[in-house]
């Protein structure tokens, strides 16, 4: 007997679950959707737009590897009251004004430049 619907899509979850994919919800306002459509658009001009989920998971990549580039950076520093190797995530010193652990988040933050 051929499955139901229901059952076709609870089989679809289970493998998309199985290789590790899960589905995102994304609130965006209407600048940000144009901002998207737009940049789907002109990163490849003269072909077919990327898809919004081509766009975003390229996105997230290219992020991951330059943060993985700056942490690799940050590693040949050490922290100037601990000494310890960069980055720090938590410090008894934090809240000193040497120590990294007060303030080296806003190196590795994301930041959006006009």
């Amino acid at each position: 007997m051929p499955k139901s619907p229901a059952e076709r899509k609870a089989a679809q979850r289970a493998r998309q679950a199985a290789s590790g994919e899960k589905k995102l919800e994304l609130k965006l306002d209407s600048q940000e959707v144009e901002m998207l459509a737009q940049n789907c658009a002109a990163r490849r001009p003269g072909r077919e737009p990327y898809t919004l989920n081509e766009y975003i998971t390229m996105l997230i990549r290219k992020d991951a590897a330059e943060l993985a580039q700056q942490l690799e950076e940050l590693a040949k520093r050490q922290c100037g009251k601990c000494g310890d190797r960069l980055p720090v995530a938590s410090c008894p010193c934090q809240g000193d004004s040497q120590c990294w652990a007060t303030s080296g988040w806003l190196e590795t933050k994301l930041n959006i430049t006009p």
